[in-house]
């Protein structure tokens, strides 16, 4: 963080494929309405996705977030690094590399309760405070979609069953839809994740049930 010029100097795997993904689907509804923006969003995809190729690390079988001011790649993880399957980036085998290495690795990602907000080797684990470890359906909602685009249908079947579990497990026991949960014992009324009791994105990890099963 830049405090004089009040700006984050990071290239964001996340944010950028947000954008991209952005950019299709208003470039999608710009053709069905007829309207001219359709070709500059189209080309704003484009130019963003070869962007968002530039961060891809073939050592470590991910896209990883860049710093603007020193160049250097940042090691730590998040789901925010899968979302470049949202904008259909990757190709299969980098897709399928991204799974195997890193959804799948039970060091970073993998486990009983997932997708925790920060890999689960990070320093930060442990805090399970907010961003700092613990599990939120939007985070979940957006890698299941990106999922959605390949050939990836035991990641895809997995996240969405575990979002369900981790959903009714709390919604059982005490009729809650939390705010966030803990990827350690996959609780939202743990203390230690500052989550709200009632909160309407929770509600995300079972619509991707639905979707899984094919209703919508």
């Amino acid at each position: 963080y830049n405090s004089e010029k009040n700006i984050l100097e990071l290239e964001d795997v996340g944010l950028t494929s947000l954008y991209i993904a952005d950019c299709k689907s208003l470039a999608a509804m710009a053709k069905i309405l007829g309207r001219k923006e359709a070709a500059e969003l189209e080309a704003r995809a484009v130019s963003y996705t070869k962007a968002l190729q530039t961060l891809w690390v073939e050592k470590s079988g991910i896209y990883e977030n860049r710093r603007s001011d020193t160049k250097e790649f940042s090691e730590r993880l998040s789901p925010t690094n899968f979302y470049p399957l949202i904008a259909s980036a990757p190709s299969q085998i980098q897709a399928e590399r991204m799974i195997k290495e890193h959804f799948n690795n039970p060091t970073e990602f993998y486990g009983e309760w997932m997708l925790p907000s920060i890999a689960r080797n990070d320093p930060a684990f442990a805090e399970q405070k907010y961003w700092k470890g613990s599990i939120w359906a939007p985070m979940n909602f957006l890698v299941y979609l990106g999922l959605r685009n390949y050939e990836l249908p035991l990641a895809r079947k997995e996240l969405s069953d575990k979002s369900v579990k981790l959903f009714l497990g709390e919604f059982k026991r005490k009729g809650y839809i939390s705010e966030n949960y803990s990827a350690i014992n996959g609780r939202g009324d743990d203390p230690k994740i500052l989550s709200e009791n009632y909160y309407f994105w929770g509600s995300l990890l079972g619509v991707m049930g639905l979707m899984e099963k094919g209703m919508f």
